[in-house]
């Protein structure tokens, strides 16, 4: 097992004992790591301090997410158990138990609500494996204010964004059809660039900005990052900065990005 996601895991897992119900949470400080008695991993106890800030800060602004929302929950227990990961391509391989993740984006997306909202996951797969085109057509039709007959409603401004709201962008024109992910902080605009709305999200991917994979052995696979979301004078989402903040030129300034929430 590698010592890095380990040591993430570990963290995050005693802070989150501090969770009320809701999966809601307080701020936490990052505590010395307990030895391992059941000889479970065989890597020895590392002190608190010995954390890097990327990995401390990560943990300290997931812990102190404050959410309801079972896509959140089911994401966040998702990125807690992690153990080994990677970006593949059907077929994907999931053992929870092992804590082993191998998907793709629409891979992740689609675990996470098949524990969170199985009924919404039949219904936008219309009883097949949804694509990133059958999630774009739903959440198209979703109203933003009236959730329909399974809670969901759509967002349609990426200020607006709360944990748990699972967004897309697609190309249909290509062969790579977008990407998804599912938010994981709140949103804030970049104050060097009022055109891009910074977002902690969880996702399969390569890393973004402030990225759990970067610096890991686990280059691709679940993680998460920072990855901003472009938008116009009305606060509509017209492209990405895959690495929120840093990047320099728009990622994809042309695609259909939308957004939808289960609401709680």
């Amino acid at each position: 097992m590698n010592n890095r996601f380990f040591t993430i895991y570990i963290l995050l897992a005693l802070i989150s004992l501090a969770l009320l119900c809701g999966c809601t949470s307080a701020p936490g400080t990052a505590p010395a790591v307990p030895s391992d008695p059941a000889g479970a991993t065989g890597i020895p106890a590392t002190p608190a301090a010995q954390y890097s800030a990327a990995e401390r800060g990560i943990a300290e602004q997931l812990a102190s997410v404050k959410s309801s929302s079972p896509v959140w929950c089911e994401a966040y227990r998702m990125f807690q158990n992690l153990r080994s990961t990677e970006y593949v391509h059907p077929p994907y391989t999931v053992n929870d138990s092992a804590g082993i993740y191998k998907f793709d984006c629409l891979g992740f997306v689609d675990h996470v609500l098949m524990n969170a909202d199985p009924a919404g996951y039949k219904t936008i797969g219309k009883d097949v494996n949804p694509s990133i085109r059958s999630y774009a057509a739903y959440f198209n039709k979703l109203n933003t204010t009236i959730p329909d007959t399974l809670a969901w409603i759509k967002v349609p401004h990426p200020i607006d964004l709360q944990p748990g709201d699972v967004c897309l962008w697609l190309r249909p024109t290509t062969l790579d059809t977008g990407h998804m992910w599912i938010i994981a902080g709140e949103p804030k605009v970049n104050p060097k660039r009022t055109d891009e709305v910074l977002v902690r999200i969880f996702d399969s991917s390569e890393a973004h900005s402030d990225d759990s994979r970067t610096g890991s052995v686990y280059k691709t696979g679940l993680g998460s990052g920072i990855l901003g979301m472009m938008v116009d004078n009305s606060g509509n989402p017209v492209g990405l900065y895959w690495e929120g903040g840093v990047s320099t030129s728009a990622g994809e300034r042309d695609s259909t990005i939308v957004c939808g929430r289960l609401k709680g």
